[in-house]
């Protein structure tokens, strides 16, 4: 007899999960019980956060979901950080958790690990939330987890598991497979209803985009004198379609932060993720068509102009969730559905109207980008950092993966390191929180495990979760970890001191990173020159543990 812990391993396993990340506890052993007999790796972060963000970095390099496995009550809460930025960025991270035994549930009776409702607390920082009350119903939880996960807009989603139900006998396998089929029926239906045009999991129920705003959208582009693509992080497999639209009218294209790397940036007709900056932002607002895809016009990607663009020419707007496609900036056509598909669709329409040769749209695209590239504007103290990124992106290969956390060195790093693949730049650009750079490595190097992973922090960021260094080097993980060491909140002393305010709170750093990181097993240097620099992160590269590489803000003034 097996129990309905294993079941859900196996469950997991048969829809091609890979890894989860989880610190096994007491409430969970049922879990682990079904990890011990599955081939799904298992990886031990050293606190549930570190899981979260683990599991937010593997889905966003591989484009899968990232799953963590949490025990009831603190292990949810530690983790809901990571879980909020991936709602916030639309990633796919699942969560399995246990929950309160049944008969104390909600009643206040001082169970161990419990929360007045979990699955409610779940249920604001996730795309779907639901409690699997009898073992019957497992399989459709997961159904519609997953529907979720690999939807029209891929956001978390949670499964908790009252501790008794894990323990209780699997349920019987016809019921379960009943169960799966009587949710995805209901799934799709309800898709079908709301008019969306992917549906629940890879091609269920497509409902294709209207054929008579596709062909507006065409006609718009086709007659347009100065276009822009701007592509977004729902854009972000759609770089190859979106440069076949450029070619067709002349448009060049920009990004989001985290549509970074959607287009190779040093392609001639690239602006990168710098929609924030002069005068690329005035290019997107007195633009005579504006093509956006998979981008929500986020506060993040306009921080430094203050607002949000006012476009005044004709906005196309494409987006695989329907209720976004009027948010915000509303357009003058709205196509719903999957961005790469829409773009693939829309290229092939301006081809069959065949007016501009492809030569002509690649040189116009060209030339208005790099006269944008040329006079970009940036913001106070931004320029400090160029020589510092310039060292870095000289260590990284093509394939290289960045992973950025909220950190004034990443900040402009958003903007001015280039990046030549998709899901290659790894950026908390939704939540904005403090940490997830070493975490979301960790996870991207285990997607990817032969490409070369660097990770841009800061001194404040990283005790937020320093104890991954240890993670990373007992995974024998090779990171090339860069802190940017200011001692402390520096971005924050700088608004507060813009403001008028006495900078309080914002000294929260450590004597001595280098030795830290050698008593978690990482190697550590200090670099104190950038011509040293490239060097360094390639060695980090080749080893097989993290190397933490210190960058004191003050040395290469």
């Amino acid at each position: 007899m097996s129990s309905c812990g294993e079941a859900l391993i196996a469950a997991l396993e048969r829809r091609g999960v890979e890894v989860v990340f989880g610190i096994p506890g007491v409430h969970t052993l049922e879990l682990y019980r079904g990890l011990a007999r599955s081939a799904i790796r298992h990886v031990s972060p050293r606190h549930e956060q570190g899981a979260a963000f683990m599991a937010a970095g593997y889905a966003r390099v591989s484009g899968r979901p990232g799953v963590c496995v949490l025990i009831t009550g603190p292990g949810v809460t530690n983790a809901a950080t990571g879980v909020a930025s991936a709602y916030h960025d639309s990633q796919p991270v699942l969560v399995i958790a246990s929950e309160t035994a049944s008969g104390d549930a909600g009643r206040d009776r001082g169970a161990l690990h419990d929360l007045r409702d979990q699955r409610a607390l779940m249920a604001s920082i996730t795309g779907y939330s639901e409690t699997v009350r009898a073992p019957e119903q497992l399989e459709g939880a997961l159904e519609r987890a997953f529907a979720v996960l690999e939807g029209r807009r891929p956001r978390p989603a949670y499964v908790g598991v009252p501790i008794d139900v894990l323990a209780s006998e699997a349920p019987d396998p016809d019921a379960m497979q009943r169960s799966r089929r009587a949710a995805a029926e209901k799934t799709c239906a309800l898709n079908a209803a709301a008019g969306e045009a992917r549906g629940p999991s890879k091609g269920h129920c497509p409902s294709p985009a209207n054929d008579v705003e596709l062909e507006r959208a065409a006609q718009l582009l086709q007659r347009a004198q100065r276009p822009l693509i701007l592509l977004g992080g729902g854009a972000i497999d759609a770089g190859e379609e979106a440069l076949a639209i450029s070619q067709a009218t002349g448009a060049p294209i920009a990004t989001t932060i985290n549509g970074k790397g959607a287009v190779p940036e040093r392609h001639p007709a690239a602006l990168g993720a710098t929609v924030a900056l002069t005068p690329v932002f005035e290019e997107i607002e007195s633009a005579d068509v504006v093509l956006a895809a998979g981008t929500e016009f986020s506060e993040l990607d306009y921080y430094y102009q203050g607002r949000l663009p006012r476009i005044s020419g004709e906005l196309i707007r494409i987006d695989s969730d329907p209720a976004q496609l009027r948010s915000g900036a509303p357009p003058a056509v709205a196509l719903a559905g999957d961005a790469r598909t829409l773009l693939f669709r829309l290229a092939r329409r301006l081809d069959s109207l065949g007016e501009r040769d492809e030569g002509g749209g690649n040189a116009c695209a060209a030339a208005r980008a790099a006269a944008l590239r040329a006079e970009l504007s940036w913001w106070e103290g931004a320029q400090r950092h160029f020589p510092v990124l310039d060292a870095i992106a000289a260590a990284l290969p093509a394939d290289a993966i960045v992973a950025a956390d909220s950190t004034q060195l990443a900040y402009v790093a958003n903007s001015y390191l280039h990046v030549e693949r998709p899901r290659s730049y790894l950026c908390p650009a939704g939540y904005g929180t403090l940490g997830p750079a070493l975490p979301m490595a960790i996870g991207a190097r285990i997607a990817a495990p032969r490409r070369p992973v660097c990770c841009l922090i800061g001194d404040g960021g990283l005790l937020f979760t320093l104890s991954e260094l240890a993670s990373a080097a007992q995974l024998r993980i090779p990171l090339a970890i860069v802190l940017w060491n200011n001692h402390g909140y520096g971005e924050i002393a700088d608004e507060m001191n813009r403001a008028g305010i006495p900078p309080i709170g914002i000294d929260a750093s450590a004597p001595d990173f280098l030795q830290l990181a050698r008593g978690l097993g990482c190697e550590a240097v200090r670099a104190a020159a950038l011509d040293r620099l490239p060097e360094t992160i390639g060695r980090a590269f080749a080893t097989d543990r993290p190397t933490l590489i210190e960058l004191p803000a003050e040395a290469l003034d």
